[in-house]
């Protein structure tokens, strides 16, 4: 299963992600991130950011009013076959945060995904993400009861192979929060959508 294969001119990696967005016609069949390293065992360490250990800035939900989401948030990071988990608890309804990059409010990319729709083409958390526009507003509820607010500043749709994966993952200019899920159609051989789906967002000045 590959969904992005990237080679970042400015990491010494080629990563593939497969997200974990998309419809199947059972749960078996959803496919999950991956993010395979093929040039060292330390590649992904000096990558991408590190998780963070400041447990005020641990995010616990996702709400944006444009399109009716409130959604718990869980942890997801690499598994030990090299694919990147996606939430467990509540997978249709809850979304998966990113936790070897940085929490959303800390400077860089926070990155968090969710499912297009579920088993059967039934929607599920991020089935409407593609009616967001530019200068939305994306909130993210913390642990430390703080609201950080977030301005959709693009919405960009990729062939899988071509996403910008330092863009998404690895852009320090500022502080940011990227949503991913997969668009497009639907390719039975391959049980992959043929699109991803990528909202940037801002830290909103206060």
């Amino acid at each position: 299963m590959h969904a992005f294969r990237l080679r970042a001119c400015l990491l010494p990696i080629v990563m593939v992600l497969a997200l974990s967005a998309c419809a199947s016609a059972s749960v078996s069949e959803v496919p999950e991130i991956r993010a395979s390293q093929i040039v060292s065992a330390n590649a992904m360490s000096t990558a991408l950011p590190t998780g963070k250990v400041d447990s005020a800035l641990h995010p616990v939900r996702l709400i944006i009013p444009a399109i009716a989401i409130n959604a718990p948030v869980e942890d997801v990071g690499i598994q030990q076959n090299a694919d990147l988990a996606t939430p467990a608890q509540n997978p249709w309804v809850d979304v998966g945060w990113y936790n070897l990059g940085p929490q959303p409010g800390e400077r860089g990319s926070a990155v968090i995904d969710g499912h297009l729709d579920r088993p059967g083409g039934f929607p599920a958390v991020f089935w409407n993400l593609r009616d967001l526009h530019v200068g939305d507003e994306v909130l993210v509820k913390n642990s430390s009861e703080k609201t950080l607010r977030f301005q959709v500043t693009r919405i960009a749709f990729y062939v899988p192979q071509d996403a910008p994966i330092q863009d998404i993952f690895g852009n320090w200019g500022g502080t940011y929060l990227n949503l991913i899920t997969c668009a497009g159609d639907w390719i039975p051989s391959q049980h992959q959508t043929n699109l991803r789906l990528v909202v940037y967002t801002s830290l909103a000045k206060v």
